[in-house]
C-alpha cells in the first residue's frame, strides 16, 4: 500500500500511547519570571505533549487565564508587577478561573509555604530545584 504506514503496537503499550495522545489536548499556562525555568518547563511539557503558554509575571498570567482559558497553571510564587499569591487570590475569585488547578514551583521549602498553597486553593506544589519527572507527575496528577 502506498503512502500507508503501519506500526506494531506492544502489548500494554496502547493505554500510554492514549494518555500522550490526551495530553494534546491540555494547554498549560507557565507563569515564571525566570527564563531558564520557563524554557526548562515549557520543553518539558511540549515534550510530553502539552499545549503551552507562558507569561513572565502574575499581571499578565492572569490575562491569559482569561483569554486562553488553561486546563492547568504551572505558578512561581516570587515574581514582579503581581506575585503567585495574589495571581492566586484573583483566580480563586473569578467564577471562569476558580476551578482552574494550580500547580506551584517555587523555592520556599518551609512546611507553612506548603500548606498556605494547598490552603489558597492550588492542588500541586513542587519544591525548586525539581526532578523532572516529580514536576510532570504532579502536573499530570492534577489534570
Amino acid at each position: 500500500m502506498e503512502g500507508a504506514a503501519f506500526c506494531l503496537i506492544p502489548k500494554g503499550f496502547q493505554s500510554e500511547i492514549e494518555g500522550i495522545a490526551n495530553m494534546a489536548d491540555k494547554r498549560i499556562l507557565i507563569v515564571e519570571d525566570d527564563r531558564d525555568n520557563t524554557t526548562l518547563i515549557r520543553l518539558l511539557l511540549e515534550r510530553e505533549g502539552f499545549d503551552v503558554l507562558t507569561a513572565d509575571n502574575g499581571e499578565k498570567g492572569l490575562a491569559l487565564t482569561r483569554s486562553k482559558k488553561p486546563d492547568l497553571i504551572v505558578l512561581d510564587l516570587d515574581m514582579p508587577v503581581m506575585d503567585g499569591w495574589r495571581m492566586i487570590e484573583k483566580l480563586k475569585k473569578g467564577a471562569k478561573t476558580r476551578d482552574i488547578p494550580i500547580v506551584v514551583v517555587t523555592a520556599h521549602l518551609l512546611h507553612d509555604e506548603r500548606s498556605k498553597a494547598f490552603e489558597a486553593g492550588c492542588q500541586g506544589y513542587v519544591s525548586k530545584p525539581f526532578q523532572v519527572r516529580d514536576l510532570v507527575a504532579e502536573i499530570k496528577r492534577c489534570l
